[in-house]
């Protein structure tokens, strides 16, 4: 809920009509989704202007609405000022930069009542730490966490999670996301995150920022916005681990000392170090990557709420991996490990480990699986030798079969040195899905989301 009077502090609000409410009101964006007293944000769209729709709302109470200064909306606003006019309407020249301000405000003054934003960013998984996390928190104090819902980590998703914050609420948990030089600084000065973690720093979005280095100088800006805050750091990491030691910092490590601690085994990842030991069991996470993610995730929920230790534990094994990322699917008489969400050439190697891992913990023979990558994109003029080298990486395992999809898919056989290409998931579907898969009862399916690979599954 927002303080109202925050509004008359945004420098975009250019001029408000009517009586501005002293209260405390919820933020909404959506027309169907108005269910307790909120202000209305009248996003602009591209096919249709929520305006249009709004009456419905101030027929139900709705105090406050929110528009961008256009000839038509002024237009709209005054024909339904003359049908409504105990509704205050807030007229501001940019509709996102608003809701920035807006956010700001908020989440500052949260803060000062002991609210804590834990921020994660990085190359790789930070959804998945994002999701960890917040189900770990959610399980133990579902009324006051809010957390990023879906990928919604940019400059107008973050400030709208932000917004989510009530008096009740005790940690936001943040994902932030990046593909261009500057953008984690404009989040972190929106969100203010007092706790962090950095996940690892890896060839992504290379088109964009040209090197690995660039890559950490950008992501790794979150140890700065920081500060002596609680901030997590991966000395497994060659870039991270160089970051100096502040006085909130915890480190950790699966490979070195650390002051935590992690050993995986199949299922399991045991912790030892500063926060004691503890052993935490997941049959349905795959691949060391993602226990330690889940480690990680339980470190810092104990950290910031240590007197929850005994429910987190428990919880750490009821999580599942969400839609279309590194889970695991039924499909037919076969086991389907998908991942269509995103792939660069870091995360398509921790995940084929794991895959081939998971297959050895079970003893299923290579010859029986089925492997099938799409592009990875946005890796900019090296994107050839990227995929070549991930093809390369498949060397390891040569009894699996390999399918390769998309613009680079020769790329990738180039590496490999055997294989299939197809141009797109469509064709390959069409013509030798059925034959392809007939002999075999495990497939690994990745590549990034424009490459839709889920619909080899018919799924939606």
């Amino acid at each position: 809920m927002i303080e109202t009077r925050l509004i008359s502090e945004c420098p975009s609000v250019k001029k408000i009509t009517g009586t501005l409410p002293d209260a405390r009101l919820g933020f909404c964006s959506d027309t169907r989704a108005l269910k307790e007293p909120a202000m209305f944000m009248a996003y602009p769209g591209a096919r249709h202007n929520p305006l249009s729709y709004a009456e419905p709302l101030l027929k139900d109470g709705c105090r406050v609405v929110i528009f961008e200064d256009s000839a038509e909306n002024q237009a709209l606003v005054s024909g339904l000022l003359a049908k409504f006019p105990q509704t205050c309407f807030v007229c501001v020249s940019d509709a996102v930069a608003f809701t920035q301000e807006l956010g700001t405000r908020h989440v500052k003054g949260w803060q000062k009542s002991g609210g804590r934003v834990f921020a994660i960013s990085g190359s790789n998984g930070k959804t998945t730490h994002k999701e960890m996390l917040s189900f770990l928190l959610k399980t133990v104090m579902p009324n006051e966490m809010v957390a990023t819902e879906k990928n919604n980590n940019n400059h107008l998703g973050v400030p709208l999670t932000v917004l989510q914050i009530r008096p009740e609420t005790k940690i936001c948990v943040l994902e932030l996301g990046s593909n261009h030089p500057g953008e984690i600084k404009v989040l972190c000065d929106l969100a203010n995150p007092d706790c962090g973690l950095v996940t690892n720093i890896g060839a992504t979005h290379l088109e964009f920022f040209g090197s690995e280095e660039k890559v950490f100088e950008e992501e790794g800006y979150l140890y700065h916005a920081v500060g002596d805050g609680l901030f997590f750091q991966n000395l497994d990491d060659s870039f991270l681990k160089t970051f100096p030691r502040a006085k909130g910092t915890v480190t950790f490590s699966a490979k070195g000392e650390a002051d935590i601690r992690f050993k995986t085994e199949a299922g399991e990842v045991q912790i030892d170090g500063k926060l004691g030991h503890e052993i935490l069991r997941n049959k349905a996470l795959t691949g060391t990557h993602n226990l330690t993610n889940m480690a990680t995730a339980w470190c810092i929920a104990v950290s910031i709420f240590p007197e929850k230790r005994g429910v987190l534990t428990a919880a750490a094994s009821l999580f599942r991996p969400t839609a279309n990322r590194s889970e695991w699917k039924d499909f037919s008489d076969k086991k389907i490990y998908l991942d269509a969400y995103n792939a660069n050439p870091s995360s398509m190697k921790v995940a084929l480990s794991g895959f081939f891992e998971w297959l050895k913990d079970h003893g299923i023979a290579e010859s029986d699986s089925l492997v099938v990558l799409g592009d990875m994109n946005e890796l900019g003029e090296n994107a050839p030798a990227y995929h070549r080298e991930v093809g390369e990486y498949l060397r390891q395992w040569p009894d699996a079969h390999n399918i390769f999809i998309g613009r680079f898919a020769s790329h990738y056989l180039e590496g490999r040195g055997l294989g299939t290409c197809y141009p797109d998931a469509a064709r390959f579907k069409g013509l030798e899905w059925d034959h392809m898969t007939h002999s075999k009862t495990h497939l690994f399916i990745k590549g990034s989301r424009s490459l839709q690979l889920e619909s080899l599954l018919a799924i939606t």
